[in-house]
């Protein structure tokens, strides 16, 4: 904005030297100076706050699905995308995602099943939306526990159906599978517990009608 202001100020005085007089200048560049700086920082301000297109498209909140990722899991990867530019922009959805990831290592990238369920879905200036990936015709495996680098990349096009992508790292730790069994639910103990109970009343009533007998 500085180099603006001194390039406006610069255009004003030799505007002035070339066709006012000297009375004039004194009498009346203090008033148009003033008027045409205002002009000028106005112009700047309204151009430096206009957004960009196809800079404006942000991609954020990039996590796994589970969050915490084991040897030998399945997962996803979630992500959030703000629109934050002018114009509405298009994306695939249904079975197919815009998301790609590249991993450094320890992941298995598979081919799961065909997917023929796929459309276009759009976002509007100032929306957001989470997409999933991968498609379901893929599937992410941790094969390896360690921490892991991936490429996350977003793939959409613009109103002139141009192609874009706008990715960002990402890294997350793959954990190795522990063998320690994990301990049931207070829900099935309850259920194991009463059941149990169940049935060893109805084996007392048993021996009790046997005795009778």
């Amino acid at each position: 904005m500085q180099v603006l202001v001194r390039f406006g100020f610069t255009c004003l005085n030799l505007y002035f030297k070339n066709h006012l007089s000297k009375n004039k200048i004194v009498k009346l560049n203090n008033l148009q100076k003033t008027m045409i700086l205002s002009s000028l920082i106005f112009v700047v301000y309204h151009l430096a706050t206009l957004p960009v297109f196809g800079q404006e498209i942000d991609l954020t909140g990039i996590q796994t699905n589970p969050s915490h990722v084991h040897v030998g899991d399945s997962f996803q990867i979630n992500a959030t995308i703000i629109n934050d530019s002018p114009g509405i922009i298009y994306f695939n959805g249904g079975c197919q995602s815009p998301l790609s990831v590249i991993f450094d290592k320890n992941v298995a990238v598979g081919h799961a099943m065909d997917c023929f369920a796929i459309f276009k879905t759009d976002l509007k200036p100032g929306e957001n939306a989470t997409i999933v990936g991968p498609s379901q015709d893929n599937s992410y495996t941790a094969n390896l526990s360690g921490i892991t680098n991936a490429d996350v990349i977003f793939s959409y096009q613009t109103k002139n159906k141009s192609e874009n992508t706008i990715s960002k790292s990402f890294t997350f730790d793959i954990f190795k599978r522990t063998s320690i069994p994990e301990f049931p639910s207070i829900s099935v103990l309850i259920f194991t517990i009463a059941t149990m109970s169940s049935i060893a009343v109805m084996v007392s009533r048993k021996d009790h009608d046997l005795f009778k007998l």
